[in-house]
């Protein structure tokens, strides 16, 4: 018999919230432990409606919401801390728009954009890994950590889009412990999106690495950047 992960996952969540009570990622109010964010918060998040085919070597691109000063707090707190709801409620959000552009069904792998060994250890996770992670359950399919990150590089944000390219170049590579990725269909994971170039490189890997598709989803996007080319 098949376990339905989904309804397993909802269990868990419910068990952990007796334990670790759920809260809003941007307020930290007490929230029902299905939800995402609080009502008042979530009103306030402005709903991604820009153009889903603009990265390349992506064949579609999902964003829930516009990077703001909405939104950008609880960004900015998950990247410091894993404690709390945002993994889950990030995750969420991105599972909810994969359905509403019908994408949930043309996944095999779920796969997060990592960091250096050097990052991870100093922060002590990965906050893509952690939204990846949730989405398994959510979506009933499989993750793994397929891409490792082999330099360190300059914060893109600084950067110009031709200088996040060169940034790029070269940083990712197929892990040597990964899976065949062979004709799978690969949802590749990031939390903010803004020229589209990480997503770009890291699904270049991908593709090289013999992946039929890869649809690319980020929790947030820049809406003031120049779309990557």
């Amino acid at each position: 018999m098949k376990i339905d992960r989904p309804k397993l996952h909802r269990l868990y969540r419910l068990l952990v919230n007796w334990i670790y009570p759920n809260i809003c990622p941007c307020c930290e109010q007490f929230i029902d432990h299905n939800a995402d964010f609080c009502e008042k918060c979530s009103a306030k998040i402005t709903p991604y409606t820009g153009e889903n085919d603009f990265i390349e070597n992506v064949d579609r691109f999902a964003a829930c919401c516009v990077y703001d000063e909405n939104i950008e707090g609880a960004v900015l707190k998950f990247k410091k801390t894993a404690c709390g709801n945002s993994y889950y409620a990030f995750a969420l959000r991105i599972y909810k728009k994969l359905k509403e552009l019908g994408l949930d069904e043309s996944i095999d792998l779920i796969v997060p954009i990592p960091l250096t060994r050097k990052k991870f250890r100093r922060r002590g996770y990965n906050q893509t890994a952690l939204m990846a992670n949730e989405l398994r359950y959510m979506l009933d399919r499989g993750f793994e950590d397929v891409l490792i990150k082999v330099k360190e590089t300059k914060e893109q944000k600084t950067l110009s889009e031709y200088e996040r390219r060169e940034n790029l170049r070269g940083v990712f590579e197929i892990s040597p412990n990964a899976s065949d990725i062979t004709g799978k269909r690969i949802l590749l994971i990031d939390d903010v999106c803004t020229t589209g170039s990480t997503l770009s490189e890291a699904a270049g890997i991908l593709k090289a690495a013999g992946a039929e598709t890869v649809i690319a989803a980020a929790f947030a996007k820049t809406v003031k950047a120049i779309p990557h080319k």
